[in-house]
C-alpha cells in the first residue's frame, strides 16, 4: 500500500557561489563571495539565513462549509506569488454531502482544476465535506488513493491523518483502530526525526468520543510535534500535550470575517521549519499582491485624478453658538472625459451632516455644485465643536483605463472668523514686543509644556507676526536641525481663500510658507529655517525672555500679492510650538489642527482683511 520514494530537488546555482553548495550534506551552509573592507562594513553580519536544512511550506484551510466562490482560487494565485516548496491542507475541499456520483465528479473536477494551477506540490487531507458516505470514500480512493499517509522531508515527519475514518460527519470525527496502529508504526519507525507535523481536519482534542485520538496524543507526547486542523472556521492556538495545536480559519469557507482579533479571516499559513521547530506566519489573502498591484498606467491615472483637486468646500463661518448651516461644494471637471463623484459623511460627536446630492456625474470640462448641510447635535460654541469627516471618491470614465475611484477625506466644521488688524504704528523687528499692546490668540500646551500668546497685523508692506512663548527650559543644540530643538513654527497660506482653505499641506507644505525659528541662546542665532529656502525680505527676531522667548517677524505683502493680486483679501495662518525638554516626550502644539495631518479642518486659520 505504501512505498518510500526519494525526491531530490534541482537547485539552480549562481556562477559565483562556492562549489561546496553542490553537496547534499544538510550541514553544509552555502557561502557568499564579497569583498570585506577593513574596519566597519555596511552590513550587520554575513551569517546568511540560508541553512539548507531549513525550508518553508504553506497550509490552506477550509474552502467549503459555506463556500464563498472565488476565494480559494484567489488563494492559489497568492501561493504562486509566495512560492513555498509545497502546500499542505486540512480538508473540506468540496461541498460534498451527496451520493450523486455525477455531482461528486463535477465538484472534484472543479477543485482539481484549481490545484493544477499551483506551481508546487499539493498534499490532500480529507475533511467531513470530502468524506461523508461510502460513495464519497470510494471516489476519494479512486482519485487520491489512501485517506491517511506520511512522508519525511529534511528530517521532518509529515503525518497526514483522516479524522473522517468512520464517516460520522461534522463534530464527530474519529481515529479508528487501524489508523491508530498505522500512526504507532510510523512513529516507531521515525523515532529521532527533528519534528513531527500532524495534519487532520477536525480538531479531535475538543470533541467527544473521538475513538483512538487520545491514544494518538499519547504516542505524540515526549516528541517535538505540532498539530494543524481546520473545520471550525476560526483560528485558535493551544499549548497542549507538550506541543502547539492549531485550528486554522478559512480559505474561502463560511465566515463572519470579523477580523484576526476574533480569528475570522481568509488566510494561508506560512510555515518556516527551523532547527527549533516551525515558525508560523498567518498571511491574510488581501495582504498578498502581485507585481501588478499598481502599474505605471494606474499610477498615471491616480496622479491625474489627484491633480484635479477640483472639489472645493466653501467654509461656513459663525460667531458664538452654532445650531445649523450649510457649506457650498463646487466640483470642477477639467478632464476631457466624464467624472463621477461620490460624497458621504462619517460620524461626529457634535455634528450631523448630509449632502443634497451624494452622487454627482460631471461632464467633461464642466462644473457642478451641491450643498453640505450641517446640524449641531446640540448648540455649541464653534471654537469647541469637533469636526465631521467627509469622504470624496473621484473616478474618471475611461474605456481602457482602470476602474478605480480615488478616495479623499476631509474634516469640516463651522469656523470662527478671524480678521487681520491694521498696524497702528511702524513695527521694528527687534524682538522687543513693546509695539504689541494686546494678544488675541493663543497656543496652549498641558502641564509644563510650552504655551504662547500671539497676534497679527498688516500694513502696506508687511504682514507682522508677534508671539510671546512661555517655556521653563529652552533647549538649543549646535549642529542640530531646527525642527529637533525648541522652536516656533509659522505657516502662511497665501493662495486665495477657496484654494488655501482646501490645502492639506502634506510633507513640508507644497504651497505654503513654512518657517521654523529657534530662539537665540548661548550664542546660537535664530535664523529662520525653511525646506525650500527663506523668501527674500522676510525679517525675524527671536530672543530669550524671563519666561521663555519672544518672536517678532515681518513677511513682505508682495509675496501674498504674487498669489492673489493687488486686491488680496486673506491669508491662512497657523502657529505651532516645538517643545524639546530633556528626558521628556517631545511635544508639538498648534493654534489650528496641523494641516499636514488627518485632523486638518478645511478653512481652519483663515484671516480676512478688515
Amino acid at each position: 500500500m505504501y512505498k518510500t520514494i526519494l525526491i531530490i530537488p534541482l537547485i539552480l546555482l549562481s556562477t559565483w557561489v562556492s562549489s561546496a553548495q553542490n553537496s547534499t550534506d544538510c550541514d553544509t551552509r552555502p557561502s557568499i563571495q564579497i569583498d570585506v573592507p577593513e574596519g566597519a562594513a555596511p552590513w550587520s553580519s554575513l551569517d546568511l539565513n540560508n541553512d539548507p536544512c531549513l525550508f518553508q511550506f504553506a497550509i490552506v484551510t477550509d474552502r467549503t462549509g459555506g463556500l464563498r466562490p472565488g476565494i480559494f482560487k484567489e488563494g492559489i494565485g497568492r501561493l504562486n506569488l509566495l512560492q513555498p516548496e509545497f502546500v499542505m491542507s486540512v480538508g473540506d475541499f468540496i461541498p460534498g454531502y451527496t451520493t450523486d456520483q455525477k455531482e461528486l465528479d463535477r465538484q472534484w473536477n472543479e477543485f482539481e482544476e484549481m490545484v493544477t494551477e499551483l506551481e508546487m506540490p499539493f498534499f490532500y487531507v480529507p475533511g467531513n465535506h470530502d468524506l461523508t458516505n461510502e460513495v464519497m470514500l470510494e471516489t476519494w480512493k479512486e482519485r487520491f488513493g489512501p485517506t491517511y499517509y506520511h512522508f519525511t522531508y529534511k528530517d521532518v515527519l509529515f503525518l497526514c491523518l483522516n479524522s473522517e475514518d468512520q464517516l460520522r460527519g461534522a463534530g464527530r470525527g474519529t481515529i479508528s483502530d487501524e489508523q491508530h496502529d498505522y500512526v504507532a508504526k510510523v512513529l516507531a519507525e521515525n523515532p529521532s526525526v527533528k519534528w513531527t507535523l500532524v495534519f487532520l481536519h477536525q480538531p479531535l482534542w475538543s470533541q467527544n468520543d473521538p475513538k483512538r485520538w487520545p491514544d494518538v496524543e499519547k504516542l505524540l507526547a515526549g516528541r517535538n510535534h505540532s498539530v494543524f486542523a481546520g473545520h471550525v472556521h476560526r483560528y485558535t492556538k493551544w499549548d497542549r500535550n507538550d506541543g502547539k495545536y492549531f485550528t486554522l480559519a478559512t480559505t474561502g469557507g463560511g465566515s463572519r470575517l470579523r477580523g484576526a482579533a476574533l480569528g475570522e479571516f481568509d488566510h494561508v499559513s506560512w510555515v518556516s521549519m527551523t532547527e527549533n521547530g516551525p515558525i508560523l506566519a498567518n498571511i491574510e489573502l488581501e495582504g498578498i499582491w502581485n507585481e501588478d498591484v499598481v502599474t505605471s498606467d494606474v499610477r498615471t491615472y491616480i496622479s491625474k485624478v489627484q491633480d484635479l483637486r477640483k472639489v472645493l468646500f466653501s467654509p461656513h463661518f459663525a460667531t458664538g453658538e452654532f445650531s445649523e448651516g450649510s457649506m457650498s461644494v463646487k466640483i470642477t471637471n477639467d478632464a476631457d472625459v466624464p467624472m463621477k463623484v461620490k460624497l458621504s459623511t462619517d460620524f461626529s460627536w457634535d455634528l450631523v451632516a448630509h449632502f443634497e446630492e451624494p452622487v454627482i456625474e460631471v461632464g467633461p470640462n464642466s462644473v457642478a455644485s451641491t450643498q453640505l448641510h450641517l446640524t449641531a447635535r446640540r448648540p455649541k460654541d464653534v471654537t469647541l465643536m469637533r469636526a465631521v469627516p467627509i469622504n470624496v471618491h473621484l473616478a474618471l470614465q475611461q474605456e481602457d483605463g482602470p476602474d478605480l475611484a480615488v478616495p479623499f477625506q476631509y474634516q469640516v466644521k463651522p469656523l470662527a472668523a478671524y480678521h487681520l488688524a491694521g498696524a497702528q504704528q511702524k513695527i521694528m523687528i527687534d524682538g522687543d514686543l513693546e509695539e504689541w499692546d494686546s494678544w488675541n490668540y493663543e497656543v496652549t500646551g498641558s502641564g509644563k509644556d510650552a504655551s504662547a500668546v500671539f497676534d497679527l497685523s498688516v500694513d502696506d508692506e508687511y504682514l507682522y507676526v508677534a508671539a510671546r512663548v512661555t517655556d521653563d527650559q529652552i533647549v538649543r543644540m549646535p549642529a542640530t536641525p531646527a525642527y529637533n530643538q525648541d522652536a516656533i513654527a509659522v505657516v502662511v497660506g497665501m493662495d486665495p481663500a477657496e484654494v488655501s482653505a482646501m490645502s492639506t499641506g502634506q510633507g513640508w507644505y507644497r504651497e505654503e510658507l513654512f518657517l521654523i525659528i529657534n530662539p537665540e541662546k548661548d550664542g546660537l542665532k535664530s535664523a529662520p529655517f525653511s525646506q525650500r529656502g527663506v523668501p527674500e525680505g522676510v525679517k525675524v527676531s527671536c530672543k530669550a525672555s524671563g519666561i521663555g522667548y519672544d518672536l517678532e517677524m515681518a513677511i513682505p505683502v508682495a509675496l501674498i500679492k504674487e498669489k492673489q493680486g493687488e486686491d488680496w483679501q486673506s491669508i491662512r495662518f497657523n502657529l505651532g510650538l516645538l517643545d524639546f525638554d530633556p528626558d521628556e516626550q517631545n511635544e508639538q502644539h498648534y493654534f489650528q489642527p496641523d494641516w499636514r495631518g488627518k485632523g486638518n479642518v478645511i478653512g481652519s486659520g483663515l484671516f480676512f482683511k478688515k
